[in-house]
């Protein structure tokens, strides 16, 4: 989430990442997780490249989602204790814990709207069921029975309702999946009967509510999106394969983020606007990589991933395509959110 005159430069490689000059008109925060020398995962986020540190020493875990208000900064995400992942958010590096510890829970993204903070995210339930769910200052809101799989992706305020995607696992059919979302817990399908899919990311602009997901086809998945409903496929090709993690709109322009097959059946992150593909870093397609999140901001487009160097995993975002590097190539890290906060 940086905006500068001169723009953050650094050179997409294979190989270790190059340093860069930062000179700042906006603040680019990006939200995921790193590792120090023992490789543990440290909920991480950083602020103009800078890393700041939710937990330390061998408390592990992960960042899913960041918001900021103010000079507040919010983070949600998880951390694990000796038997499951706790459901966790932070305000300013203070963390607060949304479930007891006693399952397995987790947070998939957060909005503060004024005092109130909205966390998505699941709770296991019995027999392998997760519950869909989100908490609203900490108060649990179920929005699943805990009869079946219900993952959620993403969170969304807008005029006092609140949207939550996600998708509903057929228990005793894995390939069979339905595409949701909720509002205000009620929830709404947007598979067909015969198709299987999942929801990826979600977006409220005014009445319109826009879903990010990708639907199984004969042979792999399909990148699409739906705008009230109605399906908008992205990638249409058969036999490609690609899968989606975000969405946002600005205008009349919709962009989803997500990855492709490239060469060698490796991943290659992309996004979409309005439906036209644009490949993040071409040199790579021989590595794994994926485009998690995006936010638009004074008419430029950051988003948030990582991809394989070679050695590890790599955080890294884009701003206007060209990438910054966050992690430092040594040491696995990853990029799940991103918000830019102009000055």
């Amino acid at each position: 989430m940086v905006k500068s005159s001169s723009n953050l430069l650094a050179a997409d490689s294979s190989t270790l990442p190059v340093k860069v000059v930062i000179v700042n008109k906006s603040d680019v925060y990006v939200a995921g997780y790193s590792n120090n020398d023992k490789y543990n995962f440290l909920v991480t986020y950083w602020k103009n490249g800078k890393p700041v540190y939710l937990t330390q020493g061998k408390q592990q875990g992960k960042a899913t989602g960041i918001a900021v208000v103010g000079n507040d900064v919010y983070v949600s995400g998880e951390v694990y204790n000796e038997k499951y992942s706790v459901a966790t958010y932070w305000k300013n590096g203070v963390a607060v814990n949304l479930t007891d510890g006693h399952s397995k829970a987790s947070a998939s993204g957060i909005v503060v709207i004024g005092k109130d903070v909205y966390v998505s995210g699941n709770e296991a339930g019995k027999d392998g069921s997760y519950i869909a769910m989100y908490w609203k200052n900490g108060v649990p809101v179920r929005l699943s029975e805990g009869s079946s799989y219900e993952p959620t992706s993403a969170i969304a305020v807008s005029n006092g309702n609140v949207y939550v995607s996600g998708f509903e696992q057929d228990m005793k059919n894995l390939r069979l999946s339905k595409a949701k979302y909720w509002k205000n817990g009620k929830a709404v399908l947007l598979t067909a009967a015969d198709k299987s899919a999942t929801a990826s990311g979600i977006a409220v602009v005014g009445n319109d509510v826009y879903v990010a997901g990708q639907q199984l086809g004969k042979f792999s998945y399909m990148v699409e999106y739906w705008k009230n409903g109605k399906e908008i496929g992205l990638s249409d090709v058969e036999g490609t394969g690609a899968t989606s993690r975000a969405i946002a709109v600005m205008g009349s322009d919709v962009y989803v983020t997500g990855a492709k097959k490239g060469d060698g059946s490796k991943l290659v992150p992309v996004y979409w606007k309005n439906g036209k593909e644009i490949i993040l870093s071409a040199e790579t397609l021989k590595l794994n990589g994926y485009a998690e999140a995006i936010t638009i901001s004074g008419g430029k487009v950051y988003i948030a991933g990582e991809e394989h160097n070679g050695y590890s995993d790599v955080a890294k975002y884009w701003e206007n395509g060209r990438a910054v590097y966050l992690g430092d190539g040594k040491h696995p890290s990853a990029a799940y959110a991103i918000a830019v906060v102009r000055k």
